[in-house]
């Protein structure tokens, strides 16, 4: 078996059969329409078809099939579920029937049946050709057949060989080849057109005979004339068949396009159903007509030249993706190293030469270990394990040098690994320019900070100094002494806030990072603002805490809620006592009047390993353009210092692996802190 057909619209059952039918040429199809197209431009043994439901087609395609190619075995795959009276009709114009699923064990049989049935009717076919027509008197008459010496068959198929192997050069294909016709059949003109590469006109590319005029002037469009009706037929014409059919337009046309190129006889060159360039010949140079032997010499030349057309512009379509593809990795930003299944390096552009300080000659075609380390090892990773990265960064073990890198691996037929890429970038000249950045606005924030801290620190120290007047005339006065105490200590605790905030602004502080239970942190801080009332245990409702807040001197109503018993995390366990104090002193600061609200509840997002924070308050007002700009230091610092711990609470957050937003809804302003989960 040499030639099939697999009709199939499911892709996985398609590319199923096709890896059972290696060693054949295998075409395929998505739909009936494709598949009856293809079977007027290709010969096949072995037609395939998926039977989809509702079946009610099935009949008509495989009649159609039939007319089309008499000569192959149909075998038909149903439906599981497909084994009805009414079913087993619709499928009575098959030659076998396979239902699904189906074993490998079982298709190969099928198949055996199938070569069996072949070389029956081959077998049968040749019985046939040895019968000869007779006359009346009994005695065998043989056709007209014009015989060919041996001598010249010989040099015709020596040359075409060697055009064959003449390598991807399609003009000394085509010259070798219009030799080889020359030495068969003594044509006075010959010509072979091929269509362009979107296929609308075929061109005079290689010729004899003929004047160069009418090669310049010739150009026949692919959807009239002679090129339609051979993409149709599928086999050659001679002008006497044209002009016999004078009455038909499009035989009228083929004649004429004939007698330009002249011509009498046009051969079609067809490669998987396209027609892919016209062979044309003009008259016998010592006359005579052109025998049937020699016609059907020349159209299965014909099929071999343009199975060679198609494979040398495939050869030249890869070599221009392969030179574009080159090019494109050539001036990518990304250095990118590829290995293949056997471990070693196939690809290694320009920019990855650059990065690495190596040339892509040390390493390419030899083992991965001799990439830098740990490049290498994510390789090996990915193709063996399929361990793929995103994103992710890393340092290179002899180098001082960032990278961030991505890997993924490169899938075949069969889910069989081709290979692995990786993709890296630099990170040096980013985190200089990070670091340049943070610290032109840390300047930026620190000249604000200066033209601002005199009025912010003006009122409390002005108390102070007034205090401290009085405190030597009054130190007797009992109720002078408490109301020293409370102010000083009031004003001098605001003080020691609005420092540590600017402090954790300017500096990026050493975080001392260990487990830590969220729950309890919430917990310290609360008792430190002043709640006094004892947290809830796991499981319970939400606890309501009541207490007087000594920075804002608000009346607080505090409810807390979790559910669960632990919520752990990574980090510094006083900064991020620090990060949700610093929240709610904000929202109690923007809540008008002396009663304030506030929420803060736990929970862990399961799905991404994460703990998440909330406080909210339904008392607090917050504009929104104020809202818009609250992560932002330089434009809060502007405004007022005291505002900036919410930038300071980020700042705290990120640097240990987490992330802190702020919404506001109809009537709630809700901070979310997420932090990464620990074990739990």
């Amino acid at each position: 078996m040499r030639t099939a057909l697999v009709v199939a619209t499911d892709e996985t059952l398609r590319n199923r059969l096709v890896r059972s039918l290696e060693g054949c040429s295998v075409f395929t199809a998505t739909s009936d329409e494709e598949a009856l197209k293809k079977l007027r431009f290709t010969e096949v043994e072995l037609i395939v078809k998926e039977a989809a439901v509702p079946m009610r087609d099935l009949p008509g395609f495989l009649d159609r099939a039939r007319h089309l190619c008499p000569s192959s075995v149909v075998v038909c795959v149903l439906p599981a579920d497909s084994s009805s009276p009414e079913d087993e009709a619709l499928v009575e114009d098959a030659d076998f029937v396979l239902l699904q699923p189906f074993t490998s064990p079982q298709w190969r049989g099928v198949l055996r049946q199938v070569e069996d049935k072949l070389l029956l009717m081959q077998e049968v076919s040749a019985l046939r050709t040895l019968r000869k027509p007779s006359d009346a008197l009994g005695v065998a008459v043989e056709p007209p057949v014009f015989d060919v010496p041996s001598d010249v068959l010989g040099r015709m198929v020596t040359e075409f060989a060697k055009s064959l192997s003449a390598g991807f050069d399609l003009a000394r294909v085509l010259d070798l080849f219009l030799d080889a016709v020359a030495e068969l059949a003594r044509p006075s003109r010959s010509a072979i057109l091929v269509a362009d590469p979107v296929g609308q006109q075929y061109h005079v590319t290689a010729f004899r005979g003929l004047a160069p005029h009418v090669v310049e002037s010739v150009s026949l469009r692919a959807d009239a004339g002679l090129p339609l009706w051979l993409a149709a037929e599928g086999r050659l014409i001679h002008i006497d068949e044209a002009h016999a059919r004078a009455a038909d337009p499009a035989a009228r046309d083929m004649a004429r396009e004939l007698a330009l190129l002249q011509a009498v006889v046009a051969v079609p060159l067809i490669s998987h159903g396209e027609l892919v360039a016209i062979l044309t010949i003009g008259q016998r140079v010592t006359g005579g007509a052109y025998s049937r032997r020699e016609a059907e010499i020349l159209f299965d030349l014909a099929t071999h030249l343009a199975t060679a057309i198609s494979d040398i512009r495939t050869h030249h379509l890869l070599r221009y993706e392969k030179q574009f593809n080159e090019r494109i990795l050539a001036h990518m930003a990304n250095g990118v190293i590829t290995i293949g299944p056997d471990e070693r390096v196939v690809i290694m552009n320009r920019r990855a030469e650059e990065i690495l300080g190596m040339p892509a000659a040390d390493v390419l075609h030899r083992d991965l270990r001799q990439l830098p380390s740990p490049l290498g090892d994510l390789l090996f990773e990915t193709l063996t394990r399929d361990r793929t990265v995103t994103r992710e960064e890393i340092q290179l073990a002899l180098r001082s040098l960032p990278l961030e890198v991505s890997t993924y691996r490169v899938m075949g037929e069969g889910a069989t690994p081709l290979g692995a890429v990786l993709v890296f970038e630099d990170l040096t000249l980013q985190r200089q320019a990070a670091r340049e950045r943070r610290e032109t606005e840390q300047l930026q924030l620190l000249t604000r900070i200066v033209a601002r801290i005199a009025d912010e620190i003006k009122n409390p120290l002005v108390s102070i100094r007034t205090f401290m007047e009085l405190l030597e005339e009054r130190y007797d006065d009992a109720g002078f002494r408490h109301h020293f105490a409370a102010v000083v200590g009031r004003d001098v605790r605001r003080l020691v806030q609005m420092f540590e905030k600017l402090a954790a602004l300017v500096n990026e502080g050493d975080y001392k990072l260990e487990p830590v239970d969220v729950r309890m942190v919430v917990e310290e801080c609360l008792t430190e603002l002043g709640a006094q009332q004892p947290v809830p245990a796991a499981g319970a409702e939400a606890c309501l805490l009541t207490f007087v807040d000594e920075s804002t001197q608000k009346h607080v109503s505090a409810t807390f809620s979790y559910e669960g018993g632990s919520f752990l995390t990574r980090g510094d366990r006083g900064m991020l006592k620090k990060a949700v104090a610093y929240l709610v002193w904000y929202l109690l600061r923007k809540t008008p009047g002396q009663d304030a609200k506030v929420s803060v509840s736990l929970s862990r997002l399961n799905k991404e390993d994460r703990v998440r924070l909330t406080v909210a308050s339904r008392t607090a007002e917050v504009r929104p353009d104020e809202l818009h700009r609250l992560f932002d230091p330089i434009q809060v610092v502007q405004q007022n210092l005291i505002d900036v711990g919410p930038c300071v609470s980020q700042r705290i957050v990120e640097a240990q692996g987490g992330h802190l937003e702020v919404k506001q809804g109809r009537a709630e302003v809700t901070f979310s802190l997420d932090l990464p989960g620990g074990p739990s």
